[in-house]
């Protein structure tokens, strides 16, 4: 994940020993006021609805989902590391476009 991140963002990030589950150390150390926790797993329900976006996305439109469960007040978005800065652009120039 840290050489994705690395080659992807051009942001130097590296892997570390964390493997307690303390708090307060992240899976990934990156040189951006970020905390990464890194989750491999066999199958990841919620990227069905990830790839729903960006086969309805249009041209142009960084496909994201926002989603949260039941009972949770706050909402989580999902979008792919190769989207990021897309996503962050997206954000910064908001105010350029009118619904």
């Amino acid at each position: 994940m840290a050489s994705a991140f690395e080659a992807v963002l051009g942001i130097p990030a590296y892997r570390t020993a964390q493997r307690t589950g303390k708090g307060g150390t992240a899976d990934v150390a990156v040189s951006a006021p970020l905390h990464i926790e890194c989750k491999r797993r066999a199958r990841i329900g919620a990227l069905a609805y990830l790839r729903q976006a960006e086969r309805d996305a249009t041209a142009g439109n960084c496909p994201i989902v926002a989603m949260r469960e039941d009972g949770d007040t706050e909402w989580v978005v999902m979008v792919r590391l190769r989207d990021a800065r897309a996503f962050g652009d997206a954000i910064r120039n908001a105010g350029a476009w009118t619904l």
